[in-house]
Formats: structure tokens, C-alpha cells, sequence
């Protein structure tokens, strides 16, 4: 997956490395007019190409200091010379010396103005080896920390993450052989390359040399001088064209930060600590302090607390705002972004959100003062689902929130992820959780929604069921001198050990594991159905709602996981 951004101007380089046909589009295409429009219409977009090496096209690019930079040598930086592979450092023997030593930094530029110039782009090539990876590029270590972006190999791209969580492709890079492409591009972020320029108090050189040709008609270039071009917005570069056969354009193109130091670094710390213009969305909530259901908005101004209260009527901060469950359906669809534990959603690398519990009119709620900190494209989602409160905040939020008080996890369930978490901190060795993840995963549903319902008992099963190890459950049948068969799984061999001693003539039955295994196999597992309709109908005929039958089955859960490791409590093994 590649960004737009990069994509376009990828497409925009294979077109310019296109010879022309017809003789007066050649004759274009040689005097290098688009190549130079291309490099001014780039330097002022918000994705910048450092690195480009294609059929005709090269460009490579330097971070200069200023200081060091002007005033410009223009004829020294007209004569730059830069190896295709680039190298931090080297050992360095010989010169007359009888030791050996490291040399850092950029070197062999041919420039004097080029002396302290950092780069920013590495490219590598792993001789002997000749898989896709054996060339490859390296971006400068100081640069991905300063970023904060991490190599995501499916994304071709360092990457961080946006506000809404979502990967942000900060350098992307694609290269030759591995794309199905002819050509090597590395292109930035202007935002954050132009960041790291002003803090550094640098400018980004591009350096650049078109050579045009027809590979199979060129011999040698013409005995003529070639012209020196200074282009608006330091761009120069010298040209020899030879009309109808072929041209050399090489030359040099100054790009500097567009915005101030002071609008930079005020950018800067406004996302260390948080501050800057921001939106604020206004929600129907609950004016506690003046005994009102209102509108309240999430600006800080808008509302006061325990220490600012006095002297006006504003409400307070924690004032509840409720929502329909749909509300957070959008983060049950995408476990891989999203976080939702018992009274939080964290969006990964982003926001998160405290404060959220259901009251007993299966609503959700949280406070004011949490979603101020949301996005405002966040707040506009919680908007969208918010309502009128149809019963107070749930106990727990209260005697947590307002008094301070420790409540002890009641819902089956927590208990059941209690157990779980015990299973896995003590190695039981006749359950393994499959994934990790699986834990992360598991909610409970709070809408209508069958899917919704439906996927809360297949992780339930992935999570419980699936971590049953039959082997292990065998050995015990085993030394009770138990017979079974051996397409009997998991739930039925438990059954077996668990009616060994039952003193009842009735069999037990684990109905809470056979529930779970039955709707996902005939709800989730295959969606349609008469059988699949009609458990979803008991569900709410017997429970009123999917997440009170929910509630009814995990409940049958907490007993039945007792049971079964108190059978197996002997059999843990060391961590």
C-alpha cells in the first residue's frame, strides 16, 4: 500500500522518463522544460521527492546549514558530485598514518559548500545477496527519532499515526524490482521535513541531472559550451542541448521552510502539550449543578470545577453526557486500531477516552471534561449518537467518580476475564490463551445488533474453548481410567471428567461453554438460517436483549470455569 501523495508523483516521473514518439514532442522533451517544471511545482507541494533515480531522471538531496550554505557558491554547487551509495561512516587506513580510524559524516561531494551537509537518505546495497532486499535505503536515525516514525514494511513507508489512529506515512519509498516498477523514489512529509529544516536551521538542497537521450541513436555530445541557468527560487543548473538528439541538464535547487521559526516551533509545542485553536462540539448532557438536562459544550471556557466555581453558574466539568450504544460500534469493527476496556477507548498512538460505563437503560456515558479531549472529528462521531439520559449514571460510575469509593468487579464478565488473566499468569498447562490479543478483543454487546451479539460469543470461544488443550484433558481422562472417543473435543471430555464423581443420576451438562460453542457455529459461523434466527429469538424472548442474555450465559461461564480448574488446580506449570 503505497500513500497518494507519493503514488502521484510516481506516476508523474515513469511519464517524464517516457520518450516521445513524434519528432516535435522529442524535440520538448529533450530541452528538459517539464523536468523543470516538475522540480518547481514539487518544492511547493506537501510531499517532497529527495531521492529519485530512474531511466533519465536523478535527483538526490542534502540537509545544509545556513550558516554554512550562505551566501551561495553557486559555481562550487553547480559542480556537486554525489555517489549513488551513501555511507555514514567508514574505517579509513592509510594517508600517511599508521593507525586505522573512523570517518563520519558526508564526504566526497566535490563541494566545499557541501563540507558539513548532512543526508538524509542512505541507500544500501547487500553484496552477495540477490533477493528484493539486496538494495534497499536507510533513513537518518536522528530523523525517524526526531519523528517519532517506525519502517512499516506493507506500507513501504516510515510511518507514525495521525489523530484518528489511522498510519500516517511520513517517508514513503519505493524502489525498483520490488513494485513492479523501473525506478528508485523516496519522498517526505513537507510538515515534518520542514520542521526538522527550521529547528535545524537548515535548507534542503536538491541536486539534480537530467540526462535525455535515444539510447539507441546517442554517440556523443556536441563541442559547444554549455548555457548556466538561474531560475527564480534558487534554481540553477547548467544545459547543453543538442536539438532533436539529446541534452544534459544538471544542476542544483535551494528549497526552504515556507513557514516562520515562530510559527514552526509554536506547532511544535503544541503537539508536545497540547494547546493551538481547536473546535469544540456541544453535547445534550446532564447540568447536575444546576438540575437541568442542557446543552454543554466541551470548551474549557464553557464550563467551571471545584476550584473556579465561584461567582458564576457555569456547569460543572463532569457533567454525564449519554449515548446510544451504536456509539461504539465503530471501534468493536476495527480491534486492531481501537482499545475498549471496561471504562476506557483507546484509539492506538492517538486519544483515548475515560470515564465510560452503561446505566441501566444500556446507555452509554461518559463526562465533558473527557470528550473535550477527543479530536474534534472524534467528538462529531460521539455527537452523532448522543441522547437525552434515560436513567442515571450507573453505580458503579458514581460511588468510582463521585465518591471516591473502590468498587469491586461484580459483572460475570469481569469475572470471567479475572480467570482467564489467572490461567495465563499461572501456565496452566490444560489451557493456553491462542493470542494475546484474543484478550484485548473480547466486549460485551451493548446494542440490538445480532452480528454485534454474535461476535461477542465467537471471541468468547476463540478466547475459552479454543484454549482448551485436549491432549492435556486426555492424559487426565486417562489416569481416572475414563473412556472416550477420539472425535470427542474439548467441552464433551470435560463433561466426562466432571460427572466422574457426580453423585446425581442427571448427567451435567456445561451449558454456559456448549451456548457459546453453539452460537458460533450456528449464528456467527454461518450467518442465515432458521436454526441461526431462532437462537437469536430465544435470546431476546427469554432476556429482553442480547446483552442481558449476554450477561445470563457468562454468568453460567464464571461456575463452570470454577469448576473446571478446581478439577485441574494441581496442574500448573512454572513461569
Amino acid at each position: 500500500m503505497t500513500n497518494y501523495l507519493h503514488k502521484n508523483i510516481l506516476d508523474k516521473v515513469n511519464k517524464l522518463d517516457e520518450i516521445p514518439e513524434n519528432k516535435e514532442d522529442f524535440d520538448e522533451w529533450v530541452n528538459s522544460t517539464e523536468n523543470i517544471r516538475f522540480l518547481i511545482q514539487n518544492a511547493l507541494t506537501d510531499e517532497i521527492a529527495l531521492y529519485i533515480s530512474s531511466e533519465f531522471l536523478y535527483i538526490d538531496s542534502l540537509v545544509v546549514t545556513n550558516n554554512d550554505l550562505f551566501p551561495l557558491d553557486k559555481d562550487d554547487l553547480l559542480h556537486w558530485g554525489l555517489s549513488s551509495i551513501h555511507s555514514i561512516a567508514s574505517y579509513v587506513i592509510g594517508g600517511g598514518r599508521d593507525d586505522i580510524w573512523i570517518e563520519r559524516g558526508f564526504t566526497n561531494a566535490q563541494s566545499k559548500s557541501l563540507e558539513g551537509a548532512k543526508r538524509l537518505i542512505f541507500r544500501r546495497t547487500f553484496e552477495g545477496f540477490s533477493g528484493d532486499s539486496r538494495n534497499y535505503f536507510e533513513i537518518l536515525q536522528e530523523y525517524t527519532h526526531l519523528c517519532e516514525i517506525h519502517w512499516r514494511p506493507e506500507r513501504h513507508a516510515y510511518c507514525d499515526f495521525d489523530e484518528n489512529g489511522d498510519f500516517n506515512p511520513v517517508v514513503t519509498i519505493s524502489k525498483r524490482d520490488n513494485n513492479g516498477i523501473d525506478l528508485d523514489i523516496v519522498t517526505f512529509q513537507w510538515e515534518s521535513l520542514e520542521e526538522y529544516l527550521v529547528v535545524s536551521d537548515s535548507s534542503l538542497i536538491r541536486f539534480f541531472d537530467f540526462t535525455l537521450y535515444k539510447p539507441r541513436e546517442f554517440s556523443d555530445w556536441p563541442h559547444k559550451p554549455e548555457k548556466v541557468i538561474n531560475r527564480p527560487k534558487n534554481l540553477f543548473y547548467r544545459q547543453l542541448i543538442n536539438p532533436g538528439n539529446s541534452s544534459y541538464t544538471r544542476g542544483f535547487q535551494v528549497i526552504q521552510p515556507r513557514r516562520s521559526k515562530k510559527e514552526v516551533f509554536l506547532n511544535i509545542k503544541n503537539k508536545w502539550f497540547g494547546g493551538g485553536a481547536r473546535e469544540y462540539a456541544e453535547f445534550i448532557a446532564y447540568d447536575w449543578r444546576n438540575g437541568v438536562i442542557t446543552k454543554i459544550s466541551t470548551d474549557p471556557e464553557k464550563t467551571s470545577n471545584y476550584f473556579n466555581s465561584e461567582g458564576n453558574s457555569k456547569p460543572f466539568e463532569v457533567s454525564p453526557a449519554f449515548f446510544n450504544p451504536e456509539v461504539l460500534s465503530k471501534y468493536k469493527a476495527d480491534k486492531e486500531k481501537y482499545t475498549i476496556d471496561e471504562r476506557q477507548i483507546t484509539c492506538r498512538g492517538s486519544w483515548y477516552l475515560k470515564g465510560i460505563d452503561v446505566n441501566d437503560a444500556g446507555q452509554i456515558h461518559t463526562y465533558i471534561c473527557y470528550l473535550r479531549d477527543l479530536p474534534y472529528k472524534e467528538q462529531l462521531h460521539w455527537l452523532s449518537h448522543n441522547e437525552e439520559p434515560k436513567a442515571n449514571i450507573s453505580e458503579r460510575a458514581y460511588l468510582s467518580d463521585f465518591k471516591a469509593e473502590w468498587v469491586q468487579v461484580s459483572s460475570s464478565f469481569q469475572k470471567i476475564l479475572q480467570i482467564i488473566e489467572r490461567w495465563q499468569s499461572e501456565g496452566c498447562v490444560w489451557w493456553k490463551i491462542r493470542n494475546l490479543n484474543l484478550l484485548k478483543d473480547l466486549s460485551q454487546p451493548l446494542t440490538d445488533s445480532r452480528d454485534e451479539w454474535a461476535e461477542s460469543f465467537m471471541d468468547l470461544s476463540k478466547l475459552i474453548i479454543e484454549g482448551f488443550q485436549v491432549k492435556i484433558i486426555r492424559e487426565k481422562l486417562d489416569k481416572l481410567l475414563i473412556n472416550y472417543e477420539e472425535n470427542e473435543k474439548s467441552i464433551v471430555l470435560l463433561e466426562k471428567i466432571i460427572n466422574s464423581n457426580n453423585t446425581q443420576s442427571e448427567e451435567r451438562k456445561l451449558e454456559g461453554l456448549r451456548t457459546v460453542q453453539l452460537i458460533r457455529s450456528k449464528v456467527k459461523g454461518h450467518s442465515s438460517g432458521s436454526e441461526a434466527e431462532q437462537l437469536a429469538d430465544n435470546a431476546l424472548k427469554d432476556h429482553g436483549s442480547f446483552r442481558e442474555h449476554f450477561q445470563f450465559v457468562c454468568s453460567l461461564l464464571v461456575d463452570e470455569l470454577q469448576l473446571i480448574e478446581k478439577i485441574f488446580s494441581n496442574e500448573v506449570v512454572s513461569n
